[in-house]
């Protein structure tokens, strides 16, 4: 599976068919085209989905981008590693706190298309 940007490893649209959504792995080095290329398909929504210490360690360069919206939403919940694909089930289980609600109203009612990372 190749990138849809050039700069990341792993930014992808799911469902395939379709730009509405968009996961991507941190875009802390997007070059000026990929930028345009994201803004020439709407994808204008930026929610980051990361901890406080990943963001500090790795900032995204859309907080501070004019014309797009930046949410930095991290999800709490869990807080562990599976350990097998069996504890893999209870850990996505425990993700799902207070904070989700609003991580899916903002992905769900994001005007313009989304990528969260």
């Amino acid at each position: 599976m190749s990138s849809l940007l050039q700069s990341t490893r792993n930014t992808r649209a799911l469902p395939t068919d379709t730009m509405r959504y968009i996961r991507s792995d941190a875009p802390e080095n997007l070059t000026s085209q990929e930028i345009q290329w994201l803004s020439d398909n709407n994808i204008m929504t930026i929610v980051d989905l990361r901890s406080e210490e990943e963001v500090s360690r790795k900032p995204c360069i859309f907080k501070e981008k004019a014309g797009f919206r930046y949410y930095h939403l991290p999800v709490t919940g869990g807080g562990d590693t599976p350990k097998s694909l069996e504890h893999l089930h209870l850990v996505y289980q425990q993700m799902v706190d207070e904070k989700m609600e609003k991580i899916i109203d903002i992905i769900m009612n994001a005007e313009s298309n989304v990528m969260y990372e």
